[in-house]
């Protein structure tokens, strides 16, 4: 446990958080600005099944209200990629998507496709986001305040936050495949039960899927990419010890979603996202990248 929390509070990079913060807040604003939150407020009370805190309703939000919560979690979302009041704007943003994905959910069905974002947001929401790459850092230099002005060297309240988010994503991962085996066992996997999931999803449309039907018909790869859906969720945790592991299970995140929406049409572009912005090291990879364009420079002007 001491070494668990040596590294879960190691120091971090201010930049990496920051740069967390831009690319997490920027998915909300877009995930935000949908427009089918409109369309729950029109339902009737009798759809209503309320789920958590939204028994504190007694029907869906009407219209107007739900409109007020999506400009208002629109524009504080942006605020916060940017970094205006982040510590503010964040939270405000980070509460009105738990209203409007609550009602999302409270339709009789669980709906999850935002569940990966907005617990990843939770280590952000008291942390130190905006001292750099932001506005308020901006404001601060130009007003020349210097005790305004934080200090930008690597420090723990920069590293929680970010390895946090990394925990909850790879958690995230790892339970959802230990729930599969948990409930079903590795039939999950080497049965009939994805194959049966393919054709009845293909079944469900209008025309049919040829991709669902492709992977349904070959036994042998529904197996497959079953066994490759566990391997990918229950291991993913291994990220956390051993970063470089990332080159593997982060496209192979990413395909596990695609292939979802390619074989059964259910969206989770959210989840792909997140595990992107959240286990990419962008200062790095942007620093990496300038240094190979200025040695590239160097090259061009040698004489020869």
């Amino acid at each position: 446990m001491q070494r668990v929390e040596t590294w879960l509070f190691a120091p971090g990079s201010p930049r990496r958080l920051a740069a967390l913060r831009i690319g997490l807040c920027s998915l909300l604003a877009i995930r935000l600005s949908r427009g089918l939150y409109l369309k729950f407020a029109d339902q009737p009370p009798s759809l209503f099944r309320p789920l958590s805190f939204m028994h504190l309703f007694r029907s869906m939000p009407s219209g107007r209200i739900v409109l007020t919560v999506q400009v208002l979690g629109v524009v504080a979302a942006v605020l916060a990629a940017i970094g205006l009041r982040a510590r503010v704007s964040l939270p405000v943003a980070w509460g009105c998507a738990m209203l409007l994905n609550g009602m999302a959910t409270s339709i009789g069905k669980v709906v999850h496709n935002d569940v990966m974002l907005l617990l990843c947001l939770v280590p952000l929401l008291p942390a130190r986001t905006s001292e750099v790459w932001s506005v308020d850092r901006a404001l601060a230099d130009r007003r020349g305040d210097r005790r305004d002005v934080p200090a930008i060297d690597p420090g723990i309240s920069y590293g929680w936050p970010v390895r946090t988010a990394m925990v909850v994503a790879a958690g995230a991962y790892f339970f959802t495949g230990l729930a599969k085996l948990v409930f079903s066992g590795p039939a999950w996997a080497v049965s009939g039960n994805l194959r049966w999931v393919l054709y009845a999803a293909s079944d469900g449309r209008v025309t049919a899927n040829l991709i669902a039907l492709f992977i349904a018909d070959r036994p042998w790869l529904a197996h497959l990419l079953g066994l490759a859906t566990l391997i990918v969720e229950l291991g993913f945790p291994i990220v956390l010890w051993r970063p470089r592991a990332a080159w593997l299970f982060v496209p192979g995140a990413v395909a596990l979603h695609a292939a979802i929406w390619a074989t059964l049409g259910l969206d989770y572009s959210a989840w792909a996202a997140t595990v992107v912005i959240v286990f990419v090291n962008w200062p790095g990879l942007a620093g990496r990248a300038k240094a190979r364009i200025r040695l590239h420079g160097m090259r061009e002007v040698a004489p020869a």
